[in-house]
This record gives C-alpha cells, sequence and structure tokens, in this order.
C-alpha cells in the first residue's frame, strides 16, 4: 500500500511539474513566433517522433531500439508541449 501511495505521489508531482512546464512555454511563446519559424519547429519535433518509430522498429542493432525509444519519447513530449504554443498571427496589408 505504501509503495502505491509513493508512485502515485510521484507521478501527480511529475505531471503537475510537466503542466507547469507547459503554462510557461506557451505564456512565454505564444504570439511571438511567426508561423514560418513554428512550422519549421513543428516539422523538426515530427521528424524526430518519425525518426523514433524507424529507430524502436529496426532489427539490426539493440542500441538504435533504446535510442528510438528516447527520441520517440522526447519528440513526443516536445510536440505536446509545442501544440500549446498558438504562432503571432499574419497581418496582411491590402493595398489600394
Amino acid at each position: 500500500m505504501a509503495q502505491a501511495a509513493t508512485f502515485m505521489t510521484g507521478f501527480v508531482i511529475i505531471l503537475g511539474l510537466f503542466i507547469y512546464l507547459i503554462r510557461r512555454v506557451s505564456q512565454r511563446f505564444s504570439d511571438r513566433i511567426d508561423a514560418g519559424s513554428f512550422a519549421r519547429i513543428e516539422r523538426v519535433i515530427i521528424g524526430g517522433i518519425v525518426l523514433g518509430v524507424v529507430g524502436m522498429f529496426q532489427p539490426w542493432l539493440f542500441a538504435g531500439y533504446k535510442l528510438g525509444f528516447q527520441l520517440l519519447l522526447l519528440s513526443t513530449l516536445a510536440f505536446i508541449v509545442w501544440s500549446h504554443v498558438t504562432p503571432a498571427p499574419t497581418i496582411y496589408r491590402v493595398d489600394d
């Protein structure tokens, strides 16, 4: 019973810290990054997810599996954080 309580306490603390990180990044970068930079960063993160999946499912190297898992984990967490950032609005100028 004590192990379950310790696990749940640790889990809730880590989850709370991750939520805090998401809020801080969102407040810091939302409406401040232009759409082009936002899209490039998003593509890099998605590329990391794809490479992580490829690394996990390749059958030749166990080290590739370990690195693929770590890359997939970090890229997924980065995508979750980045998905809460809103790019700056694009201002269109109408010439008369």
